[in-house]
């Protein structure tokens, strides 16, 4: 891919500025990262905005039955998307799937980019926003090897854990994200509930550790609490590292 340099004039931009690639496995997850990231971005033309590598490939390997049913590891995949990112000119490569996470150390090796860690990000903005008592929602597969929970702990963060009702309604959540892009009016309703029974148990900050779960922030904030959620986390780090 070609560079280009700024010209100069009305026409400019820094001539350090790096390039960001998004290795997406998830569609809609993609599309809200992206989203995400341009909304932090104070640019009044076109060449104001970063240039964003983006490949949204649903055809890697899925995380969670690797997890679960042992089927084949993304990693390799990641890994080398990541390292044909970083030859067509990327400084940055985030992928935008906190359970992808869980494969961090497999496919994170070994390449010159900055690669922030979603789970870290999410994390650090909610401890940045005070919130010491927190909860997590995420994919089942991030709940069975608690890597929330981890992250916490090793930030002096008190989780409380949902329970397996709980539990199965995010997972409802995030498959009719992936199934049409949106949440059903019932759902929304259930999760409204459930955020009212953290609020109620001293929970002071909820992750949203799914990147399909962003459009669940306004009724988490709605009862008291203060939300991190994923893909703006890691779109801060992205900006920030660029």
């Amino acid at each position: 891919m070609p560079r280009i340099d700024p010209p100069g004039g009305e026409v400019d931009w820094p001539r350090h500025e790096g390039t960001l690639g998004v290795v997406g496995v998830a569609p809609w997850a993609t599309l809200d990262f992206l989203r995400a990231f341009y909304a932090r971005i104070p640019a009044r033309k076109d060449w104001h905005y970063p240039r964003v590598i983006a490949d949204i490939n649903t055809k890697l390997p899925s995380r969670g039955r690797h997890l679960e049913l042992g089927e084949a590891d993304p990693s390799p995949w990641i890994a080398q998307t990541i390292a044909e990112m970083q030859e067509q000119g990327a400084s940055v490569v985030v992928v935008p799937c906190n359970t992808a996470h869980l494969l961090f150390e497999r496919w994170s090796q070994g390449h010159r980019v900055h690669l922030p860690h979603i789970v870290i990000e999410t994390a650090t903005a909610l401890a940045e926003l005070g919130a010491r008592r927190v909860a997590a929602l995420t994919s089942a597969s991030l709940r069975q090897h608690g890597l929330y929970e981890r992250v916490f702990d090793s930030m002096a963060m008190q989780t409380v854990e949902l329970d397996d009702v709980e539990a199965d309604l995010v997972a409802r959540v995030i498959d009719a994200v992936k199934q049409g892009g949106c949440i059903p009016a019932d759902l929304h309703s259930d999760v409204r509930v459930l955020f009212q029974r953290l609020k109620h148990d001293g929970v002071q900050g909820v992750a949203l550790g799914c990147t399909e779960l962003a459009a669940l922030a306004t009724a988490a904030r709605s009862t008291g609490l203060v939300v991190s959620e994923s893909n703006d986390a890691l779109a801060a780090a992205a900006l920030r590292l660029l």
